[in-house]
């Protein structure tokens, strides 16, 4: 019974794209709010509170401290304690927009300043290795964009010569007795993380596994817009089956709410 109770918690962590009704979540001292818009948004934080957001869709201004800025899709922002934004939008605009919001707690203060970061595939860096006869792939590029004590957070996007040989992400490679390198998931107890997976092609999904220390899992199919929120101590794999169309990207957004305790994650290895 126990483990259908957790494997029924686990599933929970899910999202779905939230093209019927706005998403709301809450972790610990992290909420996330998930929703398309059209009109403008004022957008504030307490005095124990930050922001992370996220651009999903459509391109628009950003005002803060009267400045206005280009606010595109994929585009990050910070807003720390105490202040406001605006997020505008024209009055006879008829597109939507999403927004992906996440507000942390201060466990730790530190001097941080406003941040907006623009989206740009050529920023992304390569992590891991592309197949061998003997191992599957783990190859793919990420772009840190916020790091800066209260957050991480960026893409990691799956390329197309990846996308191919099928690949696994949010895994550590570990090196046996045998000097061969084993797969396996990784964690980073303490600290939740919300993705939002962005592929341009309604027939492709990524299979998401989410892993507790027992080594129970789930799993699930997401395609674009469909993501999860789920605590750090649990194992995170991500699949994609082989796919042979060319895809501009294929992308999940992640963020990691870090208090003001760490400045950098080093996931850690759940050896099961």
């Amino acid at each position: 019974m126990s483990q259908k109770i957790d494997k029924d918690l686990m599933y929970s962590y899910y999202l779905e794209d939230p093209k019927t009704q706005s998403i709301e979540r809450k972790l610990d001292q992290i909420k996330v709010q998930y929703f398309y818009f059209d009109k403008s948004l004022e957008i504030s934080t307490k005095s124990n509170e930050v922001l992370n957001g996220c651009l999903l869709e459509g391109a628009t201004k950003l005002i803060y401290e009267r400045k206005s800025y280009n606010f595109s899709k994929f585009d990050f922002f910070f807003l720390p304690p105490e202040k406001k934004l605006r997020i505008e939008i024209e009055s006879d605009s008829h597109k939507n927009y999403k927004i992906c919001l996440v507000y942390s707690e201060i466990k730790k203060k530190r001097k941080v300043e406003f941040e907006l970061k623009h989206f740009d595939l050529n920023n992304f860096i390569s992590r891991g290795k592309l197949a061998s006869s003997e191992r599957i792939a783990t190859y793919r590029t990420v772009w840190t964009a916020i790091k800066n004590g209260y957050y991480m957070s960026g893409f990691t996007n799956i390329p197309n010569k990846a996308l191919k040989q099928g690949v696994l992400t949010s895994v550590n490679l570990v090196e046996n007795k045998s000097g061969e390198l084993e797969i396996y998931p990784h964690i980073h107890p303490g600290f939740p993380e919300v993705y939002i997976y962005c592929i341009p092609n309604e027939k492709v999904a990524i299979t998401q596994y989410l892993i507790n220390e027992n080594g129970h899992s789930v799993c699930r199919d997401l395609r674009n817009g469909d993501g999860l929120f789920f605590p750090g101590n649990y194992g995170h794999i991500n699949f994609a089956k082989p796919v042979y169309k060319e895809l501009e990207f294929c992308m999940y957004m992640w963020i990691i709410p870090t208090l003001g305790l760490k400045n950098n994650i080093e996931p850690i290895t759940l050896r099961i």
